[in-house]
């Protein structure tokens, strides 16, 4: 917060400088200025602000001269020095080179200030030299850690070569004011000449009059002033070969006035000039050994004895590979593609040895200009990628992003994707998570449509990268459907292993219910299969059996994956180890399934017999309610039968000898109760017929079975044992019933054994068959 507030506190003073410095100028018509960031001129009189053009949006600078600063002068040196500022910023209107600051709105002038715009400017020469005049406090400390760079300086200096020579053959003007304070670095970090206020014409000999009454800055600087001017009174356009000496020995020195600080001194001054020509020259240290001898030739009193600019532009000083790459990119626009092409290609070993600044704002400018050309961009993206490996994310997102991202699109030619997939892991860390939704994955889904090959594989092999940056809807609907569709038409297995492996590595990303409806089920559907094709899908059913997050549902396994394990595993060209691999996945998954489905009944078989004791319980207590309500007494019967068989448990086995002795007697008892009906009727009970309380009570299975399915004697004919025995347990019939038909409601009587028998009294000692023995007639 505290940042913000320093934000925005120093972007209220800035407005309010402005808005009481510039009111009625016609400048502020046309440019939104916001922030104070250098001076340059004579003295760094010229405030420079950055602003942006209204209508455009265009980035520019605003020079801004308030008159109050000179109010100290009186009115006649100040209006002198008004008409020096309007000569100069005309002319330098007037000029249309590289070398030149280029002028986008002229001179406006208020009753306050004077004010024109420029192309967007860092800072002047005299800046970055010390020179802090004018400049907010916020600046000057961002200054101080700005420093030359040897390549810098030699290209700047060749810079200002070339625009020197411009101006005294193309435009016969003599300069007279070369200096830190007429040199401003543009926002590339170009060289660019300023202050044309004391220019004149070189097309006669010019005589030169100082007048001691003028204002200091009526004059150009003493300290940058050729000697001839003092010593012969007459100067020429080698005059600007000596302040270029002087401006050399300045930026080693790193100060702005390297040798005798003079201002008005005109003496000493002339004194000065006369210990040049006794061929005294300035200490010069500070230049390096190979411009050395070059300088002192420029610092000489006599002109002629000056080296020619074209000389001087050719020493071995210059022999830089960086000055001679930042050269070669600046006439990029003269050469044919071919040899373009060339150069960009060992580009890359430049790049590398030049630094950072220099990479970004001089070689990167030249590079995007490229992009407009479809058949240049594979040799120029590498190299902005590389510039961009060296760049913070503020750089990035600044000055190369805004490029790239309008390139992203194409897909022809071919290389342009692929190198982009091969540089993904940059893109995905310096890129914004909002640009990389907006222009990186719409450039992923075009390069798993492409038609090369490489591309697609490059792009399968970096998806995982990312995926944790991929919306959950985007991967569903877009991505996945594109993966699979690749995957199911192309002809290449190396791709649709990668596919798949692709798959696999973003299951993590997915939810269950995705992988088994869209993911798991699609995997049958991949053919041919190849052997690296079933390792990969085998992958997938191993990822998602055994991640936490996913797992393959019992019934979805044994219905669905291992029904096609087992085919895919006798597949065709699997070797023995393969072959073991997925016979290992298989008896896993089938153990899995084995060990959940037998927890699963363990569970159902303990909550049902749970149940059965609670049902028995309740028969229990309600029995003596049931046996004397209205119901029918054969389904109460029933019930109590079927319940307590389930407790009881009794042994499964026929009755022995020994217990059936008991049933003559029973037998007996039921001959003295009277005739028994043919048609094993149940009789009517009586007073002298047993109790139905001694009996148990019949199963309902055990009810009337007509001649249509059970006939005695035609399982008697057969041998059936267990006719045999079950007619020994029958009451004595009469031999001429025997083939008739069996009545309905027949009970079956047999003695309860002993242990179980705990009546008192004879008739009490009669009882129905076990469930067992039925059970084993009835087979």
């Amino acid at each position: 917060m505290e940042v913000f507030n320093k934000l925005y506190t120093s972007v209220t003073q800035t407005v309010s400088q402005l808005s009481s410095v510039l009111p009625g100028n016609p400048v502020t018509r046309e440019y939104d200025i916001t922030g104070h960031i250098a001076s340059a001129g004579r003295g760094c009189m010229w405030k420079i602000y950055t602003g942006t053009k209204k209508s455009t949006g265009q980035e520019a600078s605003i020079f801004l001269l308030e008159k109050r600063l000179l109010e100290r002068y009186s009115k006649e040196d100040r209006e002198e020095i008004f008409e020096i500022v309007r000569r100069g910023v005309t002319q330098i209107t007037k000029i249309r080179h590289p070398q030149v600051l280029t002028v986008q709105h002229p001179l406006e002038e208020s009753r306050e200030s004077f004010a024109f715009a420029t192309e967007p400017v860092y800072a002047s020469l005299a800046n970055v030299l010390g020179d802090t005049t004018n400049i907010p406090s916020s600046v000057i400390s961002e200054l101080g850690n700005y420093s030359l760079y040897e390549t810098e300086i030699k290209y700047g200096l060749l810079q200002l070569i070339e625009g020197i020579q411009f101006i005294h053959n193309e435009t016969k003007l003599v300069h007279r004011n070369i200096s830190p304070h007429s040199v401003v670095l543009n926002s590339y970090g170009i060289w660019k000449i300023f202050g044309f206020d004391y220019c004149a014409s070189n097309e006669n000999a010019n005589r030169y009059e100082y007048n001691p009454n003028l204002n200091i800055l009526a004059i150009p600087s003493l300290e940058y002033t050729a000697p001839e001017c003092v010593l012969e009174s007459a100067y020429s356009s080698r005059a600007d070969y000596y302040s270029l000496g002087v401006l050399i020995c300045a930026i080693y020195a790193k100060k702005c006035n390297p040798f005798k600080t003079f201002g008005r001194d005109y003496t000493a001054f002339k004194k000065h000039a006369q210990e040049l020509r006794s061929a005294k020259c300035p200490c010069l240290m500070n230049v390096p050994q190979a411009m050395r001898s070059n300088v002192e030739k420029l610092l000489t009193a006599s002109p002629e004895r000056r080296p020619d600019l074209v000389q001087l532009s050719k020493v071995p000083y210059f022999d830089d590979i960086g000055v001679k790459s930042l050269s070669y990119l600046d006439t990029l626009f003269q050469r044919d593609n071919q040899d373009k092409a060339k150069f960009y290609k060992g580009l890359p070993q430049i790049i590398k040895m030049l630094p950072a600044r220099i990479n970004l704002h001089r070689i990167l400018t030249c590079l995007v200009k490229e992009f407009i050309h479809p058949t240049m961009i594979p040799f120029v993206l590498p190299n902005v990628l590389l510039i961009a490996e060296s760049c913070t994310k503020t750089e990035y997102e600044k000055h190369i992003f805004p490029h790239i991202k309008s390139i992203m699109s194409l897909q022809d030619p071919v290389q342009i994707l692929l190198i982009f997939m091969q540089n993904m892991e940059l893109l995905l860390k310096l890129t914004l998570p909002n640009d990389v939704k907006l222009y990186v994955l719409p450039m992923v889904y075009k390069a798993l449509e492409s038609s090369s090959t490489q591309v697609q594989e490059l792009c399968l092999a970096v998806l995982p990268s990312f995926a944790n940056l991929i919306d959950y809807p985007s991967m569903k609907n877009s991505l996945l459907p594109r993966i699979k569709h690749l995957c199911s038409k192309s002809g290449v297995a190396s791709v649709r292993v990668n596919c798949l492996l692709c798959v696999g590595q973003l299951l993590p990303q997915l939810d269950k219910w995705l992988v088994l409806d869209d993911i798991l089920v699609f995997l049958p559907t991949v053919t041919p299969r190849e052997p690296a094709v079933i390792m990969a899908i085998i992958g997938i059913y191993k990822v998602a059996a055994n991640h936490e997050m996913l797992g393959i549902p019992k019934e979805f396994a044994a219905n669905k994956v291992l029904p096609f394990l087992w085919p895919l595993s006798i597949e065709h060209g699997l070797t023995s180890q393969q072959y073991n691999v997925i016979m290992a996945f298989v008896t896993e998954l089938s153990s899995k399934v084995q060990a959940e489905h037998m927890r699963k009944l363990e569970q159902l078989n303990t909550g049902g017999s749970d149940s059965s004791t609670l049902q028995y319980n309740i028969l229990a207590s309600s029995k003596t309610e049931s046996l004397s309500s209205d119901d029918n007494p054969i389904d109460i019967i029933t019930k109590d039968f079927v319940d307590k068989s389930k407790i009881e448990k009794p042994p499964s086995r026929p009755p022995t000898l020994s217990e059936m002795k008991p049933l003559e007697n029973s037998t007996s008892k039921m001959n003295a109760l009277g005739p028994i009906n043919p048609s094993f009727s149940l009789p009517t009970p009586s007073a002298q017929f047993v109790p139905p309380s001694t009996f148990q009570k019949m199963p309902m299975w055990q009810q009337q079975r007509t001649n249509a399915h059970y006939n005695p004697t035609k399982a008697y004919m057969n041998g059936s044992q267990s006719f045999d025995h079950f007619q020994a347990l029958l009451p004595p019939t009469n031999g001429n019933n025997f083939n008739n038909n069996i009545p309905s409601k027949t009970p079956l009587l047999q003695p309860m054994s002993t242990s179980r028998s705990n009546c008192t009294g004879s008739s009490q000692s009669s009882n129905i068959l076990t469930k067992e023995d039925i059970l084993e007639f009835l087979k």
